[in-house]
């Protein structure tokens, strides 16, 4: 089917500790890049030709690192029993994105969340 995919970015700054990893398990910081990535069908597109507003997906990018910027992450109460790791980072803000978009976008589908830990390394998570 026809559709229209868009995407956002919000960035953030944190540390973390990946215990058992070398040199990663002392505490370190990131300038975290994330992308979040929706699909919009295209008969969900109104007669404006607008599919949704970045601003909207941006805002939900946003919104779901907001708690998480300079803070030390293995301390959250969501990495509780967990790893600080950028899997679980970019499976959290697909969580919140996902939940907020569905409020103000619902005709939109989360469908890939980029999480950069530094300009060389990122994880992309997409939600089933």
């Amino acid at each position: 089917m026809p559709h229209f995919l868009l995407s956002a970015e919000a960035s953030f700054s944190a540390a973390h500790t990946l215990p058992g990893i070398a040199k990663c398990d002392r505490m370190h910081g990131h300038d975290w890049r994330v992308r979040l990535t929706v699909r919009v069908e295209r008969a969900a597109v109104g007669p404006t030709d607008l599919a949704v507003d970045f601003r909207l997906i941006e805002r939900a990018a946003a919104d779901a690192v907001a708690d998480l910027d300079h803070r030390y992450l293995n301390d959250l109460p969501v990495f509780a029993g967990r790893g600080a790791t950028a899997e679980r980072v970019a499976e959290l803000i697909s969580e919140r994105a996902a939940s907020q978009l569905a409020t103000v976008a619902p005709q939109v589908t989360l469908v890939e969340v980029v999480v950069w830990e530094t300009p060389q390394y990122q994880v992309v998570y997409r939600p089933a």
